[in-house]
């Protein structure tokens, strides 16, 4: 099962990566630490490190595409033979892909700046406020669906500035931000956890329902047996 080493951004170069005559999958991603991000020039992270293991497993050929997450969803969504991950399971969305999940599993929240006094206990003590997240990202799915009002940055780690910076007064975004903060020299803290979900890989509809059952009898035996929950823990 080849695989393009080097950081391939376009589909093209992707495709071309791949041997004559096959037709692999194109798995596109997105730079969300620890998940899945660019490290010495590979796709790497906990969620990468999964689907690699359930493909070759599935015995099922697919090349890696790392690229912005609003260029990846909207890839998977209107071409076949592409997927993406990891993609946060929602209702809304759970009808426009073939799914295989639950690959890790996050907590959506409104994240504070360190030591604000603010407190909620529902979104609704909140529809006054900035709320910053990112483009295309289900953070803004979700609040934008119940009435909030959500500025769109064109990646998530700008939001650790502006909000450090006053542009916003709250974040939202995974749990896993917290580390994202960290390196940015941004301390920040929960202030509500709105919504918790599986993340899956995402594949375009067109895909053949037997690539799907291969990869998510691959996915429930590494679940099963432990091993995915190994990888899932070297996040920590």
């Amino acid at each position: 099962m080849p695989e393009c080493r080097g950081p391939v951004l376009f589909l093209s170069l992707v495709l071309a990566c791949a041997p004559a005559g096959a037709q692999p999958l194109v798995f596109n991603t997105e730079e969300w630490a620890p998940y899945n991000y660019m490290e010495n020039g590979r796709v790497a992270g906990t969620s990468t490190d999964i689907v690699r293991l359930i493909a070759k497993n599935a015995d099922i050929d697919y090349e890696t595409v790392l690229g912005p997450w609003n260029r990846s969803y909207n890839t998977a969504l209107n071409h076949p033979g592409n997927c993406v991950f990891s993609t946060v399971i929602t209702d809304e969305r759970k009808p426009l892909f073939k799914w295989v999940a639950p690959i890790e599993r996050t907590r959506l929240v409104l994240f504070k700046l360190r030591g604000n006094s603010l407190t909620t206990t529902s979104l609704s003590d909140v529809k006054n406020m900035k709320i910053g997240s990112y483009k295309g990202s289900v953070e803004v799915e979700y609040l934008e669906a119940r009435g909030l009002t959500v500025e769109e940055a064109p990646a998530d780690y700008v939001n650790a500035s502006k909000l450090k910076s006053g542009r916003i007064d709250l974040w939202a975004t995974a749990d896993t931000s917290v580390r994202q903060a960290r390196e940015a020299g941004v301390e920040i803290e929960p202030a509500l956890v709105f919504s918790e979900n599986d993340l899956g890989l995402a594949c375009n509809l067109a895909t053949d329902d037997a690539i799907i059952a291969k990869l998510q009898a691959a996915l429930d035996a590494i679940n099963a047996s432990g091993e995915a929950d190994k990888i899932r823990q070297s996040k920590f």
